[in-house]
């Protein structure tokens, strides 16, 4: 994996199976995290990982979100697999206390600065519970389009161009 990446007021740490295994276990020992995090969603994400130890880092994996200035972990976002057919699927959760700040917004910018990064990929999607409206706003000010519904739930796509939406990270390291 090509490592955290850097926004305006995040960086975006990639989740590792030690943190993972903390995550699952709820052990906040020596942990900087959010009073509420991990939420539901984290944790699924992360026995997901733990029960593919052996695969190799890709850029394609799970971020935790931190705040830049306090270094305190606030969510996850990440990409739900590897790549098919050019597109690849983006998923994000903010602990209820970092909400309303536009922070899951720049999340995903910083993902699509790491989707722009690999040639071969020409679109993003992600998907929403129907009643989300929070989340659909997000992917709308991330500049998705509302496409369709897949198994009945709504569908954001952002097809990638050069002459992109501008995704708010200023850096990758």
């Amino acid at each position: 994996m090509s490592g955290e990446i850097v926004t305006e007021h995040l960086a975006l740490r990639p989740l590792t199976g030690d943190e993972a295994s903390a995550v699952v276990a709820g052990n906040r020992e020596g942990r900087a995290w959010a009073s509420d995090y991990p939420i539901e969603g984290d944790i699924v994400v992360s026995r997901l990982l733990l029960l593919a130890p052996e695969l190799p880092p890709t850029d394609f994996g799970t971020y935790q979100v931190v705040m830049s200035d306090t270094r305190i972990v606030v969510g996850g976002v990440g990409f739900k697999g590897s790549p098919r057919d050019g597109v690849v699927e983006v998923g994000y959760g903010l602990a209820p206390s970092a909400r309303g700040s536009g922070l899951a917004t720049e999340a995903v910018r910083g993902l699509l600065t790491r989707a722009r990064s690999h040639p071969e990929i020409v679109a993003v999607e992600a998907d929403t519970d129907p009643g989300n409206e929070a989340s659909q706003r997000v992917l709308l000010r991330a500049g998705f389009e509302r496409v369709v519904a897949r198994d009945g739930l709504p569908l954001f796509r952002l097809t990638l161009s050069d002459e992109g939406v501008d995704n708010g990270a200023m850096e990758q390291r």
